[in-house]
């Protein structure tokens, strides 16, 4: 673009070659694959959750009920979403609910298979919509891949905000028996006890949205330490 002798502009731009294009080429296309794999997950997701509550807080559509007690009207499953009306956060919490479901009804391998997507898809949401309850989302998708260091981090990212956090406790437990480290889990057991009582008091979303899982984590803590 300009002479090398004295640097007078030359008027015209040197081409470049196909390769200089190639890194952007591919990156749009990883990007279109993961949005096209994306969609087809959501879509193809069922309504319910195979047990208890989902771990978003969503009622299964069995459960679904106007104030007076009375069956509410049907609403349209998964499938019909309007992925264009939702945000980075509401489709990886669908992938979570997704994974969660399958972990649950023993399809490990199709749990493992998608942890990854909706790992990424957490990334990929604006960093005000990663709270407390967005990381131990994280937290779980990387217990279900077995990768304890992983959710022992998205724990202590939980703890760094509160110290006593029931959710990130629960974590720290689980990572401490998948290592091994009867110590470390009754200490955070002990701690979780301890925090219940102000915890479910507190009213925080992310309480209210896991009570069934908090209730069953409280039990499990309670025949860990022998506490009443």
């Amino acid at each position: 673009m300009f002479c090398a002798e004295c640097g007078e502009p030359t008027g015209h731009r040197p081409a470049k070659g196909a390769a200089a294009y190639l890194p952007w080429v591919l990156s749009a296309l990883a990007l279109v694959a993961f949005a096209i794999a994306l969609t087809i997950f959501i879509q193809g997701q069922t309504a319910t959750r195979v047990g208890d509550m989902p771990l978003t807080g969503a009622l299964p559509e069995a459960e679904r009920v106007n104030p007076d007690g009375t069956p509410a009207a049907a609403v349209p499953g998964p499938g019909a979403v309007d992925l264009g009306s939702m945000s980075a956060r509401q489709a990886a919490d669908r992938l979570f609910d997704r994974v969660m479901r399958e972990d649950e009804a023993g399809d490990v391998a199709e749990a493992q298979q998608f942890a990854p997507m909706a790992i990424q898809a957490y990334g990929m949401a604006p960093p005000e919509d990663i709270d407390a309850d967005a990381h131990f989302h994280v937290a779980l998708l990387h217990l279900v891949l077995d990768d304890l260091d992983a959710a022992d981090r998205e724990a202590d990212l939980i703890l760094s905000l509160e110290r006593e956090h029931l959710l990130a406790l629960a974590i720290k437990a689980r990572v401490a028996e998948g290592r091994g480290d009867e110590a470390a889990r009754v200490d955070a057991y002990n701690r979780f006890l301890d925090a219940l009582p102000t915890g479910l008091t507190s009213g925080k979303p992310e309480y209210e949205m896991h009570d069934r899982m908090l209730e069953a984590e409280a039990v499990r803590a309670r025949e860990t330490t022998g506490r009443d």
